[in-house]
């Protein structure tokens, strides 16, 4: 298929010059046909009045018939020409080409008759009196085309022909060329995309130039470094999973052999830390039902206009008490102005909780959790701002992976599964709205969540 591309490509080139050619020698060759022949009517007329006029001078200095036969017989060989001359009864007076033919050079108007041009007409006069007519034909001519007209017409046909399949050479040299380049940079790029589809997503294809083909490779280098990205973070997630449920399963089969081996008691103490773990687990099950249905949660969106403020008031003092058994600031603004806009009310409120948690789990003791509300142009929402510790700006593009931790260990402590950003971000997306984060480290992070009026 390669190679078929660029013998296209070539074939096209070659057929557009080619018939580039055909219609320009058609156009060239009307053009001269009719300039020139307009030019050869033209100068023959010409030629024609001036034998005219030269034969009436001479008739009126002749003092003989024989005197104009031999005038006769002298234009028409100057000239090239059969000149005729009738009376006013229309009987033949004088004819050159007779004489002509007697002469030394007989064979050749003899052959120049053979090839004979058009017939004109004209009144002779003499001192303003006619005396009869002259027809005038033209002799190794075809019709208008004289041997030196038909040479040059023959001359620019041939230097049409040569220039012709000079270009179609050229032209096939250029799309050959032009082909095989082309069709090396698609080669580069197949050879690149076969080894993403076997799974390296190392493989990059040379970048050349600034046409489509180049537009094309970046866009696929974009898509590879992407693919990079996504199979490491799938690989971490692999062993981001694995580890959370090894983590309380090995808990709980530890427990377990230890109560059969008599090694402990199944006291209560010991039964609240196995159910500890059975908690763990399951909130991490949870979350990842809770993930899978946020991705499915199109056909149960509900959008309607809400009151912006009362349901983020409403939502934030559900979480205080958790703020204050910290020792967290939680701080509501409103800007002092209602504001509305188009949402789900239950997944909103599942959002700015999921949000509110998180900014708990990241401020220390001591530290301020605000959520305000805004309005802009055809777009309303709210921020969660705290003073955490802040995210480093190499994280910021993958803090809504699936299991993607800034800092695993922290996760570890606070006991976070590493999905709560993922979830917000597929139901804001899901309610037609966007979310972004700013973060400073050692200062806090701000999430900005965006929403319909």
């Amino acid at each position: 298929m390669k190679k078929s591309i660029s013998h296209r490509l070539t074939l096209a080139m070659v057929t557009l010059a080619v018939g580039g050619i055909i219609l320009t020698a058609l156009l060239t060759n009307l053009a001269l046909d009719w300039n020139f022949r307009r030019y050869l009517r033209s100068t023959q007329e010409a030629q024609n009045r001036r034998i005219v006029e030269t034969l009436a001078e001479l008739y009126s200095e002749a003092t003989s018939w024989l005197a104009v036969t031999r005038s006769t017989r002298h234009v028409g060989t100057t000239t090239g020409t059969q000149i005729r001359v009738f009376d006013m009864q229309n009987q033949l007076i004088a004819d050159s080409l007779t004489g002509m033919m007697q002469s030394m050079q007989g064979r050749h108007w003899q052959r120049a008759q053979e090839q004979r041009g058009n017939t004109y007409s004209y009144p002779l006069f003499i001192n303003e009196q006619r005396i009869g007519t002259v027809e005038i034909t033209h002799l190794g001519q075809v019709g208008l085309w004289s041997g030196e007209a038909l040479f040059f017409r023959r001359t620019v046909n041939q230097t049409m022909l040569v220039t012709g399949l000079g270009i179609i050479l050229i032209a096939a040299l250029a799309g050959n060329i032009l082909s095989r380049r082309m069709t090396r940079r698609l080669e580069n790029m197949t050879e690149a995309a076969e080894k993403l589809g076997r799974g390296d997503f190392s493989a990059r294809t040379a970048v050349d130039g600034e046409d489509e083909l180049a537009v094309l490779g970046e866009t696929m280098n974009r898509m590879a470094s992407r693919l990079e990205e996504q199979t490491a973070l799938r690989k971490k997630l692999t062993g981001d999973i694995s580890h959370e449920l090894r983590t309380p399963l090995t808990a709980i089969q530890s427990f377990i052999e230890a109560f059969l081996d008599s090694v402990m008691h199944a006291d209560e103490e010991n039964l609240q830390a196995v159910l500890g773990e059975t908690h763990r687990l399951a909130q991490l099950v949870n979350d990842l039902q809770e993930l899978s249905n946020a991705e499915c949660r199109d056909r149960d969106i509900s959008l309607n206009i809400l009151n912006l403020n009362s349901l983020v008031a409403l939502e934030a003092e559900r979480t205080r008490p958790l703020f204050r058994q910290k020792g967290i600031e939680l701080v509501i603004e409103d800007g002092g102005q209602s504001i509305e806009c188009r949402a789900d009310e239950l997944l909103l409120g599942r959002v700015l909780g999921n949000l509110l948690v998180n900014a708990w789990k990241y401020t220390p003791a001591g530290g301020r959790v605000t959520v305000a509300t805004f309005s802009q142009d055809d777009r309303a929402g709210f921020t969660v701002s705290d003073t955490g510790e802040g995210i480093e700006e190499e994280h910021l593009p993958y803090i809504f992976e699936r299991f993607y931790r800034a800092d695993p260990s922290r996760s570890r402590t606070t006991g976070g599964s590493g999905i709560g950003l993922a979830i917000v971000l597929e139901l804001v997306q899901a309610m037609g709205g966007a979310i972004d984060v700013e973060s400073t480290p050692g200062q806090g992070s701000t999430f900005r969540v965006t929403l319909q009026v």
